[in-house]
């Protein structure tokens, strides 16, 4: 585990909640345990545990209970409703609040993988999120819509793709992805985009939609769910095919 905070380098490190204890209202109160499943290119792991259980040591108090505290007020109006597959209106702010917040999630649940699995996302992608508290200009998320387990257990997945950088790319990418219920939310990672390009949405899914950046308003849930046999594929990609289109 981290000495130091993570994103600012300060001291003393506190327990963080991978996921916010008052997610609670999204989930069945009937339901004891969850069932966390990682997808990695080793294949499957999983194990039962209580919900919203998972902490991780690696961020300071001043982090911890402020700015990263905030991009959880950002999210907690809608985000049950997005896991619970509940009609909601995300507007660009929205968008933008919740690509911010599921990149923090997924940064934070590295650290409860092997080192050698967190070696996949740098430092720098830690220290620029805490200097601009959003995705940057080289990340696309996306936001797509899938059937609720008929068993009510609530499935919980993080992956993250790692071997996405190539000397053709330029440096580094991954691709971190996170399910809760109907939501799926998912960071791309390209190698850095100069000033004069931006990066667009690819791969385009009835059920996928483009929140970072935003383009339109998102009316939940989407019209079809994404098909549980193409969740590998999805996470997994066998590159990474990514648009630039100039300014």
């Amino acid at each position: 585990m981290a000495k130091v905070c993570v994103f600012c380098g300060g001291t003393p490190l506190t327990k963080e909640h991978v996921l916010p204890r008052w997610l609670k209202v999204a989930m069945d109160p009937t339901v004891r345990t969850v069932r966390y499943v990682r997808l990695s290119r080793d294949g499957v792991q999983h194990h039962d545990a209580p919900p919203l259980n998972e902490q991780v040591k690696v961020v300071c108090s001043d982090c911890n209970s402020g700015w990263m505290n905030q991009l959880e007020e950002d999210v907690r109006q809608f985000l049950p409703d997005l896991i619970r597959g509940l009609p909601c209106s995300l507007d660009l702010v929205r968008q933008r609040s919740l690509a911010s917040w599921a990149l923090k999630t997924i940064l934070m649940f590295q650290y409860t993988h092997r080192s050698e699995v967190r070696a996949a996302i740098p430092s720098g992608d830690f220290s620029a999120f805490h200097e601009n508290r959003r995705p940057t200009r080289s990340m696309l998320g996306r936001l797509g819509f899938v059937n609720y387990p008929p068993d009510d257990s609530v499935p919980l997945v993080d992956t993250l793709c790692q071997g996405y950088g190539t000397a053709e790319l330029g440096g580094v990418a991954w691709i971190g992805t996170l399910r809760i219920g109907c939501m799926l939310v998912q960071i791309i990672r390209a190698p850095d985009v100069s000033a004069e390009y931006r990066l667009t949405s690819y791969e385009t899914l009835p059920s996928l939609r483009p929140m970072w950046e935003p383009e339109m308003p998102i009316e939940w849930p989407l019209p079809a769910a994404i098909p549980n046999e193409l969740m590998t594929a999805l996470a997994h990609p066998e590159g990474l095919a990514v648009n630039l289109i100039p300014l």
